[in-house]
């Protein structure tokens, strides 16, 4: 039968092991990871065009072409973040593209048949449509877009001087 001290003193031989595993067998190599996007390119296209009606020109780079890096890094970015969220919200989140991949028209048949047609003057009045509307799955659209679009922005650390943001703390 094996004695509680005797478990102990395996588990800490055993987790001293795992911590110096490394030593002595070269240096270790970091492994690159490709992104996961939980969200497909229809989906992303869509981020792409709510990106600056939902950040506004004033964060955006007036530069057309960096203009576009960024929005694209933008969308890149919501799908990596919505791949990490618990597999329910996930599926609220795919589903909820899935639905808006029928266009604009679902909402209003005047409207254009796709995103990219919309003006921005319309989709800044749909968003606003959206924030105070009667019916809960409309504004938990609004809901989730302003929560989306400028957490993916925001955790680019190339933004972070522009909010005065230090970057996380270091613990010494």
């Amino acid at each position: 039968m094996i004695k509680r001290r005797d478990l102990l003193a395996t588990g800490v031989a055993g987790g001293t092991a795992l911590a110096l595993g490394g030593f002595g067998q070269g240096e270790a190599q970091a492994q690159v990871v490709p992104p996961v996007s939980a969200l497909d390119a229809a989906s992303l296209a869509i981020v792409r065009v709510w990106v600056p009606v939902i950040l506004g020109n004033s964060v955006l780079p007036a530069d057309a072409t960096a203009r576009q890096a960024s929005i694209n890094l933008t969308a890149q970015r919501a799908g990596e973040i919505v791949s990490n969220y618990p597999p329910i919200n996930q599926a609220s989140i795919v589903g909820l593209f899935n639905a808006l991949k029928a266009g604009p028209t679902m909402f209003n048949p005047a409207f254009p048949a796709t995103w990219e047609a919309m003006p921005p003057t319309l989709l800044a009045a749909l968003l606003d449509g959206l924030r105070v509307s009667q019916v809960a799955s409309q504004r938990s659209i609004f809901s989730a877009f302003m929560g989306l679009i400028p957490n993916a922005f925001y955790s680019n650390p190339t933004h972070w001087p522009g909010i005065g943001y230090a970057g996380p703390p270091t613990f010494a």
